[in-house]
């Protein structure tokens, strides 16, 4: 793991990220739903925002904790301005709240997820067992070994030779539902990112059940030390859930490369192919004008001194680039 010096030492900011420039004076209440994983550095850019806009009080409700159904209770309860998340909304909450707000649902990415720490969201990795001769492995071809009728099922399609060559891939997931029947996290994540597809994945997947109360008990670490002790068998996992026994794989788009290992830069500058992302959902019904405050501070959020704020913190979440800022402030326009 990174401790915390080193960490802080690594967050470097693009040097495109722009000044803050405050807009007109605004005042007001800016509501924002409790989430333990961004109260950290919520109260930091509150603390921030006030200093230049000293009309706003950035208030974090402690009576709302983030659950599965997070945006609907948000929006529901009517006075709550902002939403964090880290992880993608799935299909059926898109759909409820496009319903409730007469508009999708606006979603603002706020900051890149975690390098590799064992809470919060980090950068996804796919393991196999330290034996194996594979170094690398594309997408296209992650979906061909996960998705019902996928052509790979051994490791010789994958450029292993010899007595590799005919050995069956034995594959490692989560489960894919929660009890409510919703994807998990990441289960979303892998399906809009690397699958392309919510039909599900294959039957013979191994399910790697319930997380228990220790880390050693956590899903991810049991699919890492699952690999590790199979020779046959791939699975994802974080990075910091690395065990002696098991590798990750290099990972490109498409067979054609180029290929990331997935270094600490490369999720840095969102090129390494599962970078993820921390959000602030919007409280934005349809026909209504975003509340000058709360798009002032997401303004904020999105420039150079809003992203100063992840030199610190528990979760070690990333600045985003200059580029993905600003695609996230043309949302707000």
């Amino acid at each position: 793991m990174i401790d915390a010096l080193l960490f802080a030492a690594l967050v470097t900011l693009d040097p495109g990220l722009p000044a803050y420039e405050p807009g007109a004076k605004v005042e007001g209440e800016i509501s924002v739903a409790g989430n333990h994983a961004t109260d950290e550095v919520m109260a930091a850019w509150a603390k921030k925002f006030a200093r230049i806009h000293p009309g706003v009080r950035v208030r974090l409700r402690d009576d709302t904790r983030l659950t599965t159904d997070a945006f609907d209770v948000a929006i529901a309860a009517g006075d709550i301005d902002l939403i964090p998340s880290a992880r993608e909304l799935v299909p059926s909450e898109r759909k409820r709240l496009t319903e409730k707000l007469g508009a999708a649902p606006l979603v603002v990415a706020v900051a890149t997820g975690s390098y590799a720490t064992k809470s919060g969201t980090h950068a996804l990795a796919f393991y196999v067992n330290a034996a194996n001769p594979v170094e690398r492995i594309s997408l296209a071809q992650l979906r061909e070994i996960y998705l019902p009728g996928g052509k790979i099922t051994k490791w010789g399609q994958l450029g292993a030779t010899g007595d590799w060559a005919d050995k069956p891939i034995q594959v490692f997931s989560v489960p894919i539902s929660d009890p409510n029947g919703n994807p998990l996290g990441i289960i979303n994540y892998l399906q809009s990112r690397v699958f392309k597809s919510d039909k599900g994945l294959r039957r013979s997947i191994y399910q790697v059940d319930s997380n228990g109360p220790r880390l050693d008990q956590h899903m991810l670490n049991r699919i890492v030390r699952e690999v590790a002790a199979d020779p046959l068998a791939i699975g994802y996992s974080g990075f910091d859930f690395g065990a002696p026994g098991a590798k990750t794989l290099a990972l490109a788009e498409t067979d054609a490369g180029p290929w990331y290992r997935g270094t600490h830069d490369e999720v840095r500058a969102r090129v390494y192919p599962l970078t993820r992302t921390i959000y602030l959902g919007v409280n934005q019904p349809a026909g209504r004008p975003m509340r000058p405050a709360v798009r002032e501070f997401l303004r904020f959020i999105l420039s150079r001194e809003g992203q100063e704020a992840f030199a610190e913190g528990p979760e070690k979440y990333l600045p985003l680039t200059a580029a993905a800022a600003n695609a996230e402030r043309a949302k707000l326009d």
